[in-house]
């Protein structure tokens, strides 16, 4: 996930300056456990959520600087979802919890609580915004995506196991911080 200003914020995680692109690892070797792949699970949904909402601004969004965050964030949401579907495939778990039940058979962890996404009813109205309200709801929407992936990190460096994914998640929550104080910043400007 990006800073907000192109740029990920830790040298742990490679980025195309030029791009704002930001690399993670698509395996993750080592011990896991089900908050590992709770984890990742959580990512992909989240992730998820953030590219659909990303892919309304360019026609919806008023603001040049809440067109070039979706733009960054549909580029790095889309690598981190390749990344959890990679950890998920080396580990030979499901993409979703729903696909497989929790029973996850990597070793013991904790239960992870799962974030809250963004409600279909709130999806439908930032689908149905433009101009400003649109940029507003939208950066609402982002820095709530936001705080309830810094809960999620909080969940797998207390509970998982793999020390690849709790690498990553260090950098997230650093990043994810960042991005909530410029989106924050951001927001007070509209």
């Amino acid at each position: 996930m990006d800073m907000g200003d192109g740029t990920s914020g830790s040298p742990s995680a490679s980025t195309a300056a030029h791009e704002g692109a930001m690399v993670m690892p698509t395996t993750a070797p080592g011990p896991f456990n089900d908050a590992d792949v709770a984890y990742a699970q959580g990512m992909i949904a989240h992730c998820s959520q953030l590219v659909e909402m990303s892919g309304l601004a360019p026609g919806r969004a008023s603001n040049q600087e809440v067109k070039d965050l979706a733009s960054r964030t549909m580029t790095n949401e889309k690598t981190e979802l390749a990344a959890a579907r990679g950890w998920l495939r080396y580990w030979n778990r499901p993409e979703s919890a729903a696909e497989g039940g929790m029973d996850m058979g990597g070793d013991d962890g904790g239960d992870m609580k799962m974030a809250d996404s963004m409600s279909e009813a709130d999806m439908e109205k930032l689908k149905t915004a433009e101009g400003v309200a649109f940029d507003r709801a939208f950066l609402k929407a982002m820095i709530e995506h936001r705080n309830g992936e810094i809960e999620m990190t909080r969940g797998v460096l207390g509970d998982g196991r793999n020390a690849t994914v709790k690498q990553q998640a260090v950098m997230m929550a650093a990043m994810q911080k960042g991005e909530v104080q410029s989106l924050t910043r951001l927001l007070a400007k509209l």
